[in-house]
């Protein structure tokens, strides 16, 4: 594949990264978007992500990007998309007070989705998305109601029905704690889906999301192939 060259006058590209993922930053923000958008008068520079498939693979590696950079959460917003699967997309926006730290979050944040992306995986109808950090920070604290530096489970399927029978299978599967969930009409936008957010134990939180990876597979590899990882789905 070609790489793509942007004139040098797109200063807002950064780069981009698994689950149709692109990074930009706007280095001084127009003040009527400030107000549209309610930016805080302290983050003169936004750094932005957003995806066409996937939420927790880019959180997480946003989460990881926040720890390295000063930057903020502002805006989460989960699009109806998955490229016409059964899920969604994201919309990550992230303040700064200097644009070389929203440009260093971008960065570092692209690099995790790339291997984070491993966990989102796709068949001809179905979508999973299942992860597991050990570490949550600010991110996934505004994001999912998770304890800081407590370990973070994410585990979503679809269509919805099958999401209820994994949600069901984890929470069976070791003892762990619901800190968000999301239905086709609670915390999503109408997407064919159903997830939660848990906590616990890292072992417990692990085992919960395995446990669930498999039930999801099962069922959802009913409607055609084993869902495959979108970095080899073909």
């Amino acid at each position: 594949m070609n790489e793509i060259v942007f004139p040098p006058e797109i200063t807002e590209y950064i780069g981009t990264a698994a689950g149709h993922t692109i990074g930009m930053v706007i280095a001084n923000v127009d003040p009527v978007v400030r107000t549209l958008l309610h930016i805080p008068e302290q983050y003169s520079s936004l750094a932005i992500l957003t995806s066409r498939t996937g939420a927790a693979a880019q959180a997480i590696a946003i989460d990881d990007a926040s720890k390295a950079a000063n930057v903020e959460l502002l805006i989460f917003e989960l699009p109806r998309d998955t490229e016409g699967y059964s899920g969604h997309g994201n919309l990550f926006v992230l303040g700064a007070q200097d644009v070389s730290d929203a440009r260093r979050a971008v960065e570092i944040a692209l690099a995790g989705i790339d291997e984070r992306a491993e966990g989102i995986y796709i068949n001809e109808v179905g979508h999973m998305e299942m992860h597991t950090t050990a570490n949550a920070g600010p991110v996934l604290h505004q994001i999912f109601s998770v304890p800081l530096g407590k370990a973070f489970g994410f585990i979503c399927a679809a269509p919805a029905g099958i999401g209820l029978v994994t949600a069901d299978t984890a929470m069976k599967a070791a003892p762990v704690e619901i800190v968000w969930y999301g239905t086709p009409s609670i915390h999503l936008s109408m997407t064919n889906e159903i997830i939660i957010g848990i906590t616990g134990d890292y072992g417990a939180v692990k085992k919960a999301v395995d446990t669930a990876y498999q039930k999801g597979s099962d069922l959802i590899q009913t409607f055609g192939k084993v869902p495959a990882s979108i970095l080899h789905f073909k």
